[in-house]
């Protein structure tokens, strides 16, 4: 009886898998980021994310629009995940996450001749901060007392509203921050301060609606544990970064 039992049981998980849809083309969505993904969906992200998927067969493009809008595309089914996500209580509720593929490195943004005494978070109180709408970070503001939000769509449009005056601060990822001041001269004027205000994994997000999001999930972890076992994973950071600080052992990551 036994043995009849543990047979029923191994042909009902066998049934189960077989009868899961074969994934092999994915699309993702995210807001242009450089150098993580640039305005055609090519950049560090979409080349992290394809080798991932590509090491389980799968193939992968990558769409960009507004955040919110990728958001609501995810949500519609229009696209199958967002490509680079962090997690927050709120999207934890109707987003699936995957293993964290980068850590992100968030900091304070100032012009060189507006200083700040810089404390982390505590430096926000009672100042005028320029954010990008939507982004996760939010969460973090929460608790800053008198603190003045300026949404904008993407990063150069909060390095922009520090650059003339109209905020005083930014919040920008470290590596994002640097690339843009690279190409354009007057962020020359422009700051970060460190330590970093926090260091954010990031993950890739499918919705709990999907119908293929568990097994979306799965695939794209071991394919990311197959990148970083070969070597790939690095010899993609290395094309993009020098800076060792951004070099992460994920390996390490539970």
């Amino acid at each position: 009886m036994r043995i009849q039992l543990i047979y029923l049981v191994f042909l009902f998980t066998l049934t189960s898998i077989q009868a899961q849809p074969k994934i092999t083309k994915l699309t993702g969505g995210h807001n242009a980021w450089p150098p993580y993904i640039e305005e055609n969906g090519k950049g560090l992200i979409n080349d992290i994310v394809s080798a991932a998927f590509r090491a389980q067969g799968i193939e992968f493009e990558i769409k960009t629009a507004p955040f919110s809008r990728i958001v609501m595309m995810v949500e519609d089914r229009q696209i199958d995940l967002v490509v680079a996500l962090w997690t927050t209580e709120e999207r934890r509720k109707n987003f699936l996450f995957s293993a964290p593929y980068f850590y992100n490195e968030l900091v304070l943004v100032s012009k060189k001749t507006n200083s700040i005494d810089y404390q982390g978070l505590e430096s926000l109180r009672y100042r005028s901060v320029a954010t990008v709408r939507g982004y996760g970070y939010h969460v973090l503001l929460d608790s800053i007392d008198e603190l003045g939000i300026i949404d904008v769509l993407n990063l150069h449009t909060c390095l922009e509203q520090v650059n003339k005056g109209r905020a005083e601060v930014a919040i920008a990822d470290y590596l994002a921050f640097e690339y843009e001041r690279s190409k354009k001269l007057e962020y020359n004027q422009l700051q970060a301060y460190h330590p970093a205000l926090i260091h954010w994994p990031l993950h890739i997000g499918v919705s709990m609606l999907h119908p293929n999001a568990d097994q979306i999930i799965k695939r794209f972890n071991l394919g990311l544990a197959q990148i970083q076992g070969s070597g790939e994973y690095n010899k993609i950071l290395s094309t993009y970064i020098e800076d060792n600080r951004f070099k992460v052992a994920l390996s390490t990551v539970p």
